[in-house]
């Protein structure tokens, strides 16, 4: 054991393991379903239908959106034969081990932090708040950012291949999610350009992954997609409330010891300009901002850890005499980290983010009553029936619903639009009963009440 302590391998295996054990938590005290929004509502649907695709048809089906997740979730389950809830339920922890692994490797190979100040650099990460909703339900974003650092670690090697590899990685984190592809073109670009040396090899080995970027866009302006339409729906008051509320729950915490370890990089410089400029454009030109803030806010948490342990530096909390002080602090930190974590407690009241990350589609206290709903139509609906589901159930109603799309269609509508977009396909489509599962406590013209379980409930058309 104490040569394992002491090998150098050492701290890689222990922040995986402690974003593992950090983000198997919540999945340990939920065991019946996976955590998060878009797990239930977007993964688990495609990923029930991956054993009668090829794997070509997975990849193109899904290329505009991150094919490279999809795919891997692909081979899982095609190995695995498992549900797709138990496989998402595992996922999430491994991705997030991952992630932490390949920050700690970008701390410590990349920007040359000695192992203390990376270490912690990657425990004030993993632990915060932000980061773990990140890893609640966007684990395209995860998968991408794990293989970010795992990028910009190689750029800035010496290693005799680097350029080759550094190309594959790139063209890697540009499948895995646009969004973290966009952070990496702009801190190459523009260390290439402060550094003032290899520019043009630099562009030629990202050549390939912003060939790939300019496919994805070519097939569909799903970046412009992804993110709801906050200037319109709300007034500029409300937009400037939400933002603000947004930055101040991630980073109060942290800001003043941010503000205490900037410093500038030719690195880090480049992408923390990049997401300051997405998370804050739409305040200055909210007609034509940057859509999708919050996702841009979110991952300043990046950069903000390395400032933050900079920061500590600065106040000497890495000397021995002032490390009980250097420990208090961090316990703090790992304590917030926790009990989000776990929904002990946390101050997370914010647009976007979970009040903690025992949290699904629906509440918590709703499960039960969403599937006793389903199984109510399961027994009941006639054949040439359909179910209209928002986004939020589609995933509860494909896998509880046991009759779903074989004699019962289900017609999916996007989150906050009314039901009458599915209402009208299921008109068209012309069936013989038309049902909608929505919230007991909710009017919905031209359809009735028929079955109620307590918060939820089933309606019919007519």
């Amino acid at each position: 054991m104490s040569n394992l302590v002491r090998s150098p391998k050492f701290p890689y295996l222990s922040v995986f393991l402690v974003g593992v054990v950090l983000r198997g938590i919540p999945e340990l005290l939920v065991s019946w379903y996976p955590i998060g929004y878009e797990t239930i509502a977007y993964y688990a649907p495609s990923m029930m239908t991956f054993p009668e695709r090829s794997l070509v048809d997975v990849f193109s089906s899904t290329f505009r959106a991150g094919p490279l997740f999809y795919a891997i979730m692909w081979l899982v389950c095609v190995v695995s034969q498992a549900h797709p809830y138990l496989i998402l339920k595992v996922t999430g922890p491994v991705l997030y081990g991952c992630f932490a692994v390949s920050f700690f490797l970008f701390l410590k190979k990349g920007l040359n932090l000695d192992v203390k100040m990376a270490f912690v650099a990657a425990l004030i990460c993993i632990f915060s708040p932000v980061a773990l909703r990140l890893s609640w339900d966007r684990f395209r974003n995860v998968l991408g950012s794990a293989f970010l650092f795992v990028t910009l670690t190689m750029l800035m090697s010496s290693y005799k291949f680097k350029w080759p590899i550094t190309a594959f990685l790139a063209v890697i984190t540009a499948l895995a999610r646009d969004i973290i592809a966009i952070v990496m073109f702009a801190t190459v670009i523009g260390y290439a350009f402060l550094r003032r040396k290899d520019r043009g090899v630099s562009f030629l080995a990202f050549a390939p992954a912003f060939t790939v970027f300019l496919l994805v866009r070519a097939f569909s302006f799903y970046l412009w997609n992804y993110t709801s339409d906050e200037p319109v729906a709300w007034s500029y008051a409300e937009l400037l409330a939400n933002v603000f509320l947004l930055f101040t729950m991630c980073y109060l915490h942290l800001l003043p010891l941010v503000i205490k370890g900037f410093q500038r990089s030719k690195l880090l410089d480049p992408m923390l300009a990049c997401l300051l400029i997405g998370s804050f454009s739409l305040l200055i030109v909210p007609w034509i901002s940057i859509p999708g803030y919050d996702r841009w806010q979110m991952m300043l948490i990046f950069p903000f850890s390395i400032y933050a342990v900079q920061g500590l530096g600065r106040l000497h909390l890495f000397s021995k005499d002032r490390r009980k002080v250097l420990i208090a602090i961090l316990m703090v930190f790992m304590t917030i980290g926790v009990g989000y974590s776990t929904g002990a407690f946390s101050y997370m009241h914010a647009p976007y983010i979970p009040v903690n990350l025992l949290q699904s589609s629906i509440d918590l206290n709703q499960t039960n009553d969403v599937i006793d709903c389903l199984q109510w139509v399961n027994n009941t609906a006639p054949s040439n029936s359909c179910i209209i589901a928002e986004e939020r159930f589609i995933g509860w109603t494909l896998i509880y619903l046991k009759r779903a799309n074989k004699d019962i269609t289900v017609i999916v509508y996007v989150a906050e639009a009314p039901p009458q977009l599915g209402l009208n396909e299921a008109l068209q489509r012309g069936f013989s009963q038309i049902y909608l599962i929505w919230y007991t406590n909710s009017t919905i013209e031209e359809f009735r009440r028929l079955y109620t379980q307590d918060g939820i409930s089933i309606f019919q058309y007519g």
